[in-house]
Order: C-alpha cells, then sequence, then structure tokens
C-alpha cells in the first residue's frame, strides 16, 4: 500500500510538472500573438471561453451532479462579461458601460427562470447561479481591462504569471516544508509555509517578468513597484485560492471537474486570477 502511494503521488507531480508549464506556454504563446499582431480578438476569445467553463463548474459543483437549471444563462452572461474586449477593443469606457449591463441583464436572466412554482432546491440553483456570474464572470472578467494599447499583451503577461506563481510557489513550498496549517477548515492542504512560499514565488516572478518586458507605464514604471505588485497579486491569489476552496467544501468536491489530470476544471486553473485581476485593475487605475 505505501509503494502504490509513493508511486501515485509521483505520477502526481510529473503530471502537475507537464500540464502546469504546457498550459502556462499556451497562454504565453497567446499573448504573445496578440503583442505582434496587435489584435486582442483571439484573448477575447480564450477569456470568454475560460469564463463560461469556469462558471460552468460552480453551477456542477453546487448541483453534485444534478442537472441545474439556468446554465445556459449562466455560461453566456460569464462568457460576456470576459469577452466585451471582442466588441470593444481598446474602449474601456465603453466596456465598464457594457459590463454593467450585461451583469444586470445575467442576473435578471437567472431570476427569470424562477418566475414559475417553487421547486424543492430552488434556492442552491438561484444562488449557485448568481455566484457563479459574479464570482467568475464579473470579477475574471475584469482581467480584460489589463489588455489594451501597445503594451496591454505584457500587462496580462505580468498578471497572469505573477499570480499563477502564488499556485506554483504554495503548492511547491507547502509540500516540501509545509508544517503549520493556514486554515485547516476551509483548505486542510494550505500551511503558512505554503503561503509565504508562494508570495515570495509572486515577487520573485514579478521581478524576473520586469526585468524581461521593461517597463510598463499604465502598470509598473519601476523595480519595487513591480515587486509591490507581485506581492498584491500574490495576497490576491491567496484570498481567491481560499474562497474557492470554501466553495468546494460546501460542495464537497474536492475540484470543480476532471478536465485537467491531477489539477482539476477550469476553475482550478484561473481561481487565482479572479481576484488577481481585480486587483491588478485596481491598482493600474490608481497609478
Amino acid at each position: 500500500m505505501a509503494d502504490a502511494a509513493t508511486a501515485a503521488k509521483k505520477k502526481g507531480l510529473l503530471v502537475r510538472l507537464t500540464v502546469a508549464p504546457t498550459v502556462l506556454a499556451v497562454v504565453c504563446g497567446l499573448l504573445a500573438w496578440h503583442h505582434a499582431s496587435g489584435s486582442s480578438l483571439p484573448t477575447d476569445v480564450v477569456l470568454a471561453l475560460l469564463a463560461a467553463g469556469a462558471s460552468y463548474e460552480v453551477v456542477a459543483m453546487a448541483g453534485r451532479g444534478e442537472t441545474l437549471g439556468g446554465v445556459a444563462v449562466v455560461a453566456l452572461a460569464s462568457a460576456a462579461l470576459a469577452g466585451l474586449g471582442a466588441v470593444f477593443p481598446d474602449a474601456p469606457a465603453a466596456r465598464g458601460a457594457a459590463r454593467s449591463l450585461v451583469l444586470a441583464a445575467g442576473v435578471l436572466g437567472v431570476f427569470a427562470l424562477h418566475f414559475r412554482p417553487v421547486r424543492d432546491g430552488d434556492l442552491a440553483r438561484l444562488l449557485a447561479a448568481v455566484v457563479a456570474i459574479v464570482f467568475v464572470g464579473y470579477l475574471f472578467g475584469l482581467l480584460r481591462e489589463l489588455g489594451d494599447g501597445p503594451d496591454g499583451a505584457k500587462q496580462l503577461v505580468f498578471v497572469v504569471v505573477a499570480s499563477k506563481a502564488s499556485d506554483i510557489g504554495g503548492w511547491v513550498v507547502g509540500k516540501t516544508l509545509g508544517r503549520h496549517k493556514m486554515i485547516p477548515s476551509v483548505s486542510p492542504g494550505k500551511t503558512w509555509e505554503g503561503t509565504f512560499g508562494g508570495l515570495a514565488f509572486s515577487v520573485g516572478a514579478a521581478l524576473l517578468l520586469f526585468a524581461l518586458l521593461g517597463p510598463l507605464p499604465a502598470l509598473v514604471r519601476t523595480a519595487p513597484a513591480a515587486g509591490v505588485l507581485g506581492l498584491v497579486l500574490g495576497t490576491a491569489s491567496t484570498l481567491a485560492g481560499l474562497c474557492h476552496s470554501a466553495l468546494k467544501r460546501r460542495c464537497a468536491v474536492k475540484d470543480s471537474s476532471a478536465l485537467l489530470p491531477e489539477m482539476g476544471g477550469v476553475l482550478d486553473m484561473v481561481d487565482s486570477i479572479v481576484l488577481a485581476a481585480p486587483a491588478a485593475w485596481l491598482w493600474a487605475w490608481l497609478a
């Protein structure tokens, strides 16, 4: 049994070390094409697809295997919120107005599905749908606000990589040095050592990205600012992970889905960006 468990852990580690870099390389390749071509359309399409998939997983987790009504409305609203750049490229004011309208329409659409006699489980269906649209579609969709202008693709690379570095660092340090549980009632595997390791990875990734990409006037102008933003993104990623863990525990699931081997689903892959995106957007707005 011990040999089997060890073999399973080694296999899981190998899969993670293969899948995660591959996914990250594909994302960076897409953003490199975005930068070279000057067109954000492929990025916007991918953001819309990721939001639709992640929001679907929220509804599916809440249903615990039961097909919940409103999945199409949730996926469509979330995709629209994250994909607004396809309709309004380089037009943040227009996207802001459209985002408010789409959010309102999505929530109203969810409620419209409940203009009928009450059924068992309706409250869970209603709340899961609204949470999916807001938590995934709206918050994750704010990532697109960093994608405008000639440095838009570089800014997206900075935010995505620095945010995901927190996940990678937290997992690596937590697995090797983790001893003290952070909030075991929410995330049994998360440790304080892993959390601080994740923050250190985010800061290090931000400094490395600044050295590679150079100053990004709309986001970071100096190396110290890049390091501070890395810390902000790492903290936001950690909080997003805790929110996701709290959601999964209340849905009695380990992963949002089984799409990616050893890594879970779409939401497991992008959860760190759900709060890192609005944090980066606010940082850029205040800069």
